[in-house]
């Protein structure tokens, strides 16, 4: 039983070290986004989803707030459009919120994120 905890404990230690890493990469990557060209859309929001993601569902209040302010266009990565486009950005992770500016990328958000705190961005 005692070796079965710390081939337990080892095994949760690395898994948080991966996840640890992988937002850190997740997170770099959104900063690359930013500055980049986007040709969608000139101003507004653009919103990377999943309907299986827990967190989306959790963020889709915050997208109804937005839309009543701004353009938001929503893209589900379970689709072709959707998938193709957060693979072309480089999208590792929903959700992801694009602002764009006179088409360009200025703010990246991942994860849940206030409506309010998004609108500053905009």
């Amino acid at each position: 039983m005692e070796g079965f905890l710390k081939l337990l404990a080892i095994l949760l230690t690395f898994f948080f070290i991966f996840m640890f890493l992988l937002g850190i990469n997740i997170k770099r990557r959104a900063r690359k986004m930013q500055g980049k060209e986007f040709e969608a859309i000139k101003d507004g929001i653009v919103y990377f989803y999943s309907e299986r993601c827990g967190a989306c569902k959790m963020m889709k209040p915050e997208i109804e707030k937005l839309k009543e302010k701004v353009k938001v266009l929503e893209m589900d990565v379970a689709k072709p459009e959707g998938y193709k486009m957060a693979q072309e950005l480089g999208i590792l992770a929903t959700p992801t919120t694009l602002v764009v500016r006179d088409g360009i990328i200025r703010k990246v958000f991942v994860g849940v994120v206030k409506s309010e705190r998004i609108l500053k961005e905009v």
